[in-house]
């Protein structure tokens, strides 16, 4: 089988750029069909979609349930280079939307960026299996309990027993997928003679990146539920 890595450079940045024009397009979908909302809605409408989708395949494609290191080295799939390639135009819409709207967000601008460049170095290969629907529905699985939390925030539920179970069920996924597993496959990958070193590379970009986001979410929670989690604590040690 012939694969889309093998296609001409103009052909791969012409893939690229559908995936770019159509998350733009959702993004003005978005503004039409919902006026009088702020540019971050719309943001985070688009966002969910990316999430939700990639999430949902990413562990399709990744195969939990018979996953092995051979399968990390197999010949890509059209459907895992579609998902790349749905990634790349989302990544890059959002990029350029923080540059407009949030320049001074050095995180998320280096997340996007470090995952763009991530994007570009797999979509590269011809044999990385299921390395990237892995890496992304790892990385996405939080997004769309992130984006449904800032809804019902905006909305004015942020006081409803909807809000908060939202909201610790994200910071607790959050804390262990990218705090404690993303720390163990770190391990895994630096060590690994599957990866290469481009792959380690940006595997541990995003690691550092990932690392900054925990950090903050660590400081979130100890400033909203501090009392909560001492008294929990006080009762369990009694």
């Amino acid at each position: 089988m012939v694969l889309y890595t093998n296609y001409e450079l103009s052909n791969a940045a012409l893939i690229k750029l559908s995936s770019f024009l159509f998350w733009s397009w959702c993004y003005l979908w978005c503004t039409q069909g919902f006026p009088r909302h702020k540019p971050e809605w719309y943001s985070r409408m688009v966002t969910l979609l990316h999430g939700s989708v990639a999430s949902f395949f990413g562990f399709y494609q990744c195969g939990l349930t018979s996953l092995s290191y051979s399968k990390l080295t197999e010949d890509n799939t059209a459907s895992q280079y579609a998902l790349m390639v749905w990634s790349w135009g989302y990544f890059a819409f959002d990029l350029m939307w923080c540059l407009i709207y949030t320049p001074r967000d050095y995180i998320i601008l280096l997340h996007h960026a470090s995952a763009l460049v991530g994007v570009n170095v797999y979509m590269g290969k011809e044999n990385t299996g299921c390395s990237f629907p892995c890496t992304v529905a790892l990385l996405e699985i939080t997004n769309p309990l992130l984006q449904t939390r800032w809804f019902l925030r905006e909305c004015g539920h942020n006081k409803t027993v909807v809000y908060y179970t939202v909201e610790i069920l994200y910071l607790l996924m959050f804390l262990a997928l990218r705090g404690v597993l993303c720390t163990y496959f770190m391990y895994k990958i630096i060590l690994s003679d599957t990866f290469g070193m481009d792959q380690k590379l940006i595997s541990f970009a995003l690691y550092i990146v990932s690392s900054a986001l925990v950090y903050e979410i660590f400081g979130y929670i100890m400033y909203k539920y501090e009392k909560i989690i001492v008294e929990f604590i006080r009762c369990i040690s009694q």
